[in-house]
Parts: structure tokens; sequence; C-alpha cells
């Protein structure tokens, strides 16, 4: 959460009184000479319960300072964050001193801060495989982690009634949504507010172009030869997720075709067939939640 000068916020720390002390505290520190603050919240107290937080556990904020002498750090992390380098903003804390930010990408290791090397074999391990924030500590250094990920795209071919209604739910998810369709009527950027980006197309030969880990298909054309072309597109590719609607029938259809195409089963079981979590979709609205619900399940790394 970010704590400006005026009082506004960016962001969120969980709300309720922790956001709000939080909040109180960053003005003050805002207004004198110390560069950080910790605050420490008990959930389980009566206070705690009497203030309605029945979660229980307990909370520990860092509040730290920011300054324009930290504006090239952090264009150097959106830098690396266009350039999908994946970055991870490292803040590396021990007593009796300053937290000091540091970034670690996969190319470049850790940068602006020295850890030990046990600690940073293991900061490198768990960096590399995962989108959520995570604590290392040992002999009172600590390091806590947390990788700055770009919006996966959710790439939607097809415009029609699902795709209209699947734009709706991921953009809301946090996808940045790119609508293709070769009918103009249906690939209106009018239709599509909410996406990044709307392509009318020729026809749906090489319309993917080259996807990678944090690029998400979702196949919903008017037809099944234009679903079969797609997704044979979608398999050359590195996308993260790739999923089809349809029945089974239409599957195994679909399927036998690609395999007397050379491509193999492996590249198949890549496909989430019939697409979306199994929760009785039946409306394009609820089919919509279905698809995003299970493309949220594979961008946080859950198995099914």
């Amino acid at each position: 959460m970010l704590v400006l000068s005026n009082g506004s916020i960016h962001g969120s720390v969980g709300g309720g009184p922790v956001e709000g002390a939080c909040q109180a505290k960053a003005a003050k520190l805002l207004q004198g000479t110390k560069t950080h603050h910790f605050l420490s919240f008990d959930l389980n107290s009566v206070t705690a319960a009497d203030a309605g937080m029945v979660c229980g556990g307990a909370v520990k904020v860092l509040l730290q300072r920011v300054s324009a002498k930290h504006l090239p750090f952090f264009e150097n992390i959106g830098r690396l964050q266009r350039e999908r380098e994946r970055p991870v903003l490292v803040t590396v804390m021990q007593p009796e001193h300053d937290p000091v930010l540091a970034v670690w990408t996969a190319r470049d290791g850790l940068a602006g801060a020295a850890l030990p090397e046990t600690l940073a074999a293991e900061l490198a391990r768990k960096a590399a495989k995962t989108r959520q924030s995570f604590s290392l500590e040992k002999d009172g250094l600590r390091v806590f982690a947390e990788p700055i990920v770009a919006p996966t795209a959710l790439h939607l071919v097809g415009a029609g009634h699902v795709a209209l209604a699947t734009a709706k739910v991921a953009a809301f998810a946090g996808f940045e949504v790119v609508v293709m369709d070769d009918r103009s009527e249906f690939a209106d950027p009018g239709r599509y507010p909410e996406a990044r980006e709307v392509r009318v197309l020729e026809n749906f030969d090489a319309c993917l172009g080259d996807l990678g880990a944090d690029d998400y298909v979702v196949i919903v054309t008017r037809g099944h030869l234009h679903d079969r072309d797609v997704l044979a597109q979608a398999l050359k590719t590195g996308a993260g997720y790739i999923g089809m609607i349809g029945s089974r029938s239409k599957r195994d259809a679909v399927y036998r075709s690609l395999l007397e195409s050379d491509y193999t089963q492996a590249d198949l079981d890549r496909v989430f067939c019939p697409i979306g979590l199994t929760i009785g979709a039946d409306t394009p609205e609820e089919i919509a939640v279905s698809i995003v619900g299970e493309m949220i399940r594979v961008r946080a790394g859950v198995p099914a």
C-alpha cells in the first residue's frame, strides 16, 4: 500500500483497523525524520475481536519512507517488468539497520544487496517458481520477496456471446484482454471497452503470434474448423493456458485431426477442454465465470 503525503492511499494491506493504523502512522512517518517503522497487530486479542477482526493470527507491517532517491530503482523494476524479466522486489531487514531494497531476476540474480550464500540460493529457488510473496529468515536476517508479475494477457479468439462475457469477467479479475475475430461487427472496440486490443482478422491464419507463459488463449470461434486451426497454432506457442470451448465429442474429433497432423498426445494434454470449472454453468455469463475461475487456478499454480 502506498500512502501519499496528502493522506490518500493506493492499494491495501487488508482494510479495517490494521489499515487505518498503518495509514495514520505513515502520515506521522512522512512528517518526521525516521526512515521506517514496524507495526505489529495481534488479531487474537480481545481488542481485535471487539473491532470485528476475527481472522486470528498476527500481522507485522513494515512502513518505509520512499523518496525521490528511490525513483531510479523503481523505474528499473518497471523496465524489467516491461521486458518480461519477472522482477522480484526484495526487502532485506536486520536489527539496527534500515531495510534495504533490492531486485532479483532469473537473468541477473540479486542486485542491490548481499546475502549469505545459502539464503541467496533459497531466494533464487523460490523466486524462480512462484508468483506469491514469501519471506526467508536466517540468523536474524530476514528477507521479504514480492514477485512483480505483469498482468496475464488473455487472447480471446472469437468475439461472440461467450467471449463478450468472458472479457468482462477476465478484465475484472486482472487479465489484460485481447479480442480477435474475422467479423467486424463482433470485433468492435465499442463492444469491448475493457479490452486492451480488439483486432479484426482477415482470417484465423497466424492470428496468435509468439506467446509465452504469461499469455492465455481461450478459443471460442463460431466453428469447429476455426477452433481446430487456432488450437493448432496455440500448441506451437509457449502459452501458459490453452482452453477450447466445446463438447467432448467435438474435442475428440479435433484431437483426432491434430494427432493425424503430427501433434502428440503430450501436446493435447496441455489443452483445457471442455473449458472451465465444472460448476454447472449454462448461460454465457456463467460459462465466463467458470472459464476465468479455471484461469485463476492455473495462474495461482493450484493443481486441479
